[in-house]
């Protein structure tokens, strides 16, 4: 256990004043490492890439007869639960992208291959920066690491997804009462949330080129995770009570705004990087001394 989490968890007066030196601590390392300019040029690169990641993935999942039939209930699923707003339109789309991306033969398949590993190089870029530690100088390796990644991460999502189906659709779940109905309802709300946590957590973890405890990055991934539910909510809201973007740009209104998500979500997930490596760096007592 970290020294900042020993120190929250005590009943002290000082755990409030922990608490306070170790958020002021990650918002100056946020604002050190250039987080914001950092998700602008993922958005960027998100944006270009997102199609051929999409496309790669699903081109994985059709290998699995068991996850070949389920491909348009995962398009669902990330954009209903992922994408706060414009949704629908941004799923037809996006489908029609992905569908011409995937058709376009062998060598297309290797170029959207390599496009979809440039984008997971340009993020594991990003987070060694936030760890201060340099990138794999083996780009083969490099490139395998990115590849089993991407390979067993679209199968762990499609399993996870499959599996709250079977649930949800079991015969007491799904024809039983008002109780069962509301255990229904709380397993549908949590599973997204807890999808979100478990694979922050592989990225917090994995992805860096150092060791980062397990319990810097579960607490940075769950802490993420509500943020960004947060954020979902928040920036749905605002789109909805405030369509600014509707009236400018009309029926392109859903690319600027799917935009703004993207770099709001690489925001997020920055600000968990951040937390993961303070909770590793953060000396409490060190800081106290500072202030007084």
């Amino acid at each position: 256990m970290t020294p900042v989490i020993t120190s929250l968890l005590k009943n002290s007066p000082d755990r409030t004043r922990a608490a306070f030196l170790f958020l002021r601590y990650v918002a100056s390392r946020f604002i050190e490492d250039n987080c914001a300019r950092t998700a602008a040029a993922l958005s960027y690169t998100t944006l270009l890439s997102l199609v051929p990641l999409l496309a790669v993935v699903f081109s994985i999942l059709a290998f699995f007869p068991l996850f070949a039939s389920l491909i348009d209930d995962i398009q669902r699923y990330i954009f209903s639960n992922f994408v706060p707003a414009s949704s629908e339109q941004l799923q037809r789309h996006f489908q029609q992208f992905v569908e011409t991306a995937a058709s376009s033969g062998g060598i297309g398949l290797l170029f959207l291959m390599l496009t979809a590993l440039m984008l997971m190089n340009t993020i594991n870029v990003a987070l060694n920066d936030i760890w201060q530690v340099k990138p794999r100088r083996n780009l083969f390796l490099a490139l395998l690491l990115y590849g089993v990644v991407l390979l067993f991460g679209s199968i762990l999502f499609a399993a996870s997804i499959l599996l709250t189906s079977y649930i949800v659709s079991l015969p007491f779940i799904a024809e039983g009462g008002e109780a069962v109905t509301g255990i229904r309802n709380l397993l549908l709300t949590i599973a997204p949330i807890a999808v979100t946590v478990v694979a922050l957590l592989l990225f917090y973890v994995v992805v860096p080129n150092c060791k980062v405890p397990w319990g810097a990055g579960t607490v940075a991934a769950v802490t993420a995770a509500l943020l960004f539910e947060l954020a979902k909510k928040g920036f749905a809201w605002y789109v909805l009570a405030f369509p600014t973007y509707t009236v400018i740009y009309g029926a392109l209104a859903a690319i600027p705004v799917f935009l703004v998500w993207i770099y709001l979500s690489w925001l997020v997930l920055l600000l968990g990087a951040e937390i993961a490596r303070c909770l590793t760096t953060f000396e409490y007592e060190q800081q106290k001394g500072d202030t007084e």
